[in-house]
């Protein structure tokens, strides 16, 4: 039988009306991750559930979040065009784990399954000290803005807050898909006997965490 991982991504976007001398901050809030177990009837899964591929028994859903909030200084010179600039990003960051098993299930699907969900806790610990990082080369940019109405300004905002986000993604989310994918080869997506400790621990190395975030976890 086969299982696979959905890493799927939710962007947040939120952006604040500019205002002037703002105080330059950084603030990332890593939301404890969450986790929970749902079973299905193979014969009758529930809509809600991700598709099952030909031959899946079992499939772990894992949603990595990103929503930002960019606190902007805006300043006018007569006869000049204004200039935008970023001092503050506020982050909020999450990870909601759902496991799908069938009501039929035994322990090693149980068990491969949550191995998925231990590789998306393992990089999601190291999700603050990275977004921090980040965040803090944001502050100070410049953004191109035509005007200093919000429809002038909300599009440069919310372009920086998307990018933002994407970065964070791909820091996080892209290496841990790698991981997922290199899990299931060495466990032939959970039927063969390898030791599931002993498959994450190797397909780790498929996808190293970055320095800072080893320092910071």
């Amino acid at each position: 039988m086969m299982s696979r991982v959905l890493l799927s991504l939710l962007f947040a976007v939120l952006w604040l009306a500019p205002a002037p001398a703002a105080r330059a901050q950084v603030k990332v809030v890593a939301n404890p991750p969450t986790a929970k177990t749902r079973s299905f009837s193979p014969r009758n899964p529930p809509r809600d559930m991700p598709p099952l591929k030909p031959g899946e028994a079992a499939v772990t859903e894992s949603k990595f979040a990103c929503g930002v909030q960019v606190s902007v200084e805006i300043a006018t010179v007569p006869g000049e065009q204004p200039t935008c600039t970023i001092t503050g990003i506020d982050a909020n960051l999450r990870l909601d784990v759902v496991i799908w098993l069938p009501t039929d299930t035994t322990p090693k699907i149980r068990a491969h399954e949550d191995g998925h969900r231990q590789i998306s806790e393992l990089f999601y610990a190291r999700a603050e000290p990275i977004a921090k990082e980040l965040a803090a080369k944001y502050v100070g940019r410049k953004l191109d803005i035509s005007g200093i109405e919000k429809k002038d300004t909300q599009p440069a905002i919310e372009k920086a807050a998307t990018k933002f986000c994407q970065e964070y993604l791909g820091a996080i989310e892209v290496p841990s898909q790698k991981v997922q994918e290199r899990y299931d080869e060495l466990t032939d997506h959970g039927r063969n006997r390898v030791a599931e400790k002993d498959a994450i621990k190797k397909a780790m190395q498929a996808a190293p965490l970055p320095a800072t975030a080893k320092a910071g976890g």
